[in-house]
């Protein structure tokens, strides 16, 4: 799965975007208490949680080279 967003979009719009990619069951399981942000070489990443700390998905953004970044969802 895949979404584009604004090259400055907040982690909070990130955030409302990714659960939206993801399935309906799969976006009621996911915490934000538990998942988190981070910063790499390339952008941001992002690793969604369960509440209990069980990974649903890893979250990779790359530049588009037009102001925006692209998102890839890899749910495990």
């Amino acid at each position: 799965m895949q979404f584009t967003t604004n090259e400055d979009s907040s982690e909070k719009v990130i955030w409302s975007l990714i659960l939206n990619n993801l399935t309906s069951n799969l976006s009621t399981e996911a915490s934000a208490a538990t998942s988190s942000f981070y910063r790499t070489e390339d952008g941001i990443e992002c690793s969604v949680r369960k509440k209990n700390g069980a990974l649903i998905a890893n979250c990779y953004s790359e530049s588009d080279r037009m102001g925006k970044r692209r998102w890839t969802i890899d749910l495990k």
